[in-house]
Formats: C-alpha cells, sequence, structure tokens
C-alpha cells in the first residue's frame, strides 16, 4: 500500500486495501518486485480458451528509483515468466498523457492500438497496448 500510494492517486488507479489483497491471493496474477519495494508490477493471466494472454494490471515504480532501469527489469523478469507459462501476448493500458510511460512501453515493443476515452475518468484518456511474446 506505502508504494501504492507514492506512485499513484485515485484518478491514476491507486489499489485500495481490499483490491491489493484480492489481487495479492489471486491465482490469476503474478506479482514481481523490484529491490526493498523500489517497484512492483502485477501481472494478471488470461485465457479466451483458444489464447493466453498476460495483462499488466500494475507498473508502480517508486519516485525515488526511476529512471533507473527498474520498470525495464520488472517487465523484462515479467515477459519471461509469462512465455514461461506459455502465454502469447502482453495487453497494457497507459494514460494518454503520461508520456514516460509510453516512451518506457514502446521502447519495450509494445504497439499502441486504440484510443480509450474516458479510461481513467471523464475527460482522461487511456491508449490499448500490445506486446506479442
Amino acid at each position: 500500500m506505502a508504494l501504492e500510494a507514492r506512485c499513484f492517486s485515485a484518478g491514476d488507479g491507486l489499489f485500495h486495501r481490499r483490491q491489493l489483497r484480492y489481487q495479492l491471493a489471486s491465482p490469476h496474477c503474478a506479482w514481481f518486485v523490484a529491490g526493498q519495494f523500489e517497484g512492483a508490477a502485477c501481472l494478471l493471466v488470461a485465457s479466451n480458451g483458444r489464447k493466453r494472454w498476460g495483462r499488466l494490471y500494475s507498473l508502480a515504480v517508486d519516485p525515488a528509483h526511476r529512471n533507473k532501469g527498474v520498470a525495464k527489469r520488472l517487465l523484462g523478469a515479467s515477459f519471461a515468466w509469462l512465455r514461461e507459462q506459455g502465454v502469447q501476448a502482453m495487453r497494457a493500458e497507459v494514460k494518454n498523457t503520461n508520456l514516460g510511460a509510453r516512451r518506457l512501453y514502446a521502447d519495450l515493443g509494445f504497439e499502441e492500438h486504440e484510443e480509450l476515452p474516458d479510461y481513467y475518468g471523464p475527460g482522461t484518456s487511456g491508449i490499448k497496448l500490445y506486446r506479442p511474446l
């Protein structure tokens, strides 16, 4: 919760304590943590019966540890784990105004696929991302 509070506000997708507890206990979620909570990534593994995919549900890097490769290490480890699970692609969403995150995702091979109007609340669009594994 402390890392979440340092990284997000309610309008940015901050996990509430109950949501965090649920995600930590879910057999469909995998968590990757860097250092002493310098950063954390939460992935959901889903299937439509034919294909399996991963969804980056949350990526939080402590502001004191940003721009040091923490996010790239977390996502690199998550890509490797997803491939081991037989997952073929990863999906994510990002706030359209978060240019730093959009650059990071582009550098890691994500493609921007679609605008999501009001995804983060009224007047705040998101962008759907996709990356084959």
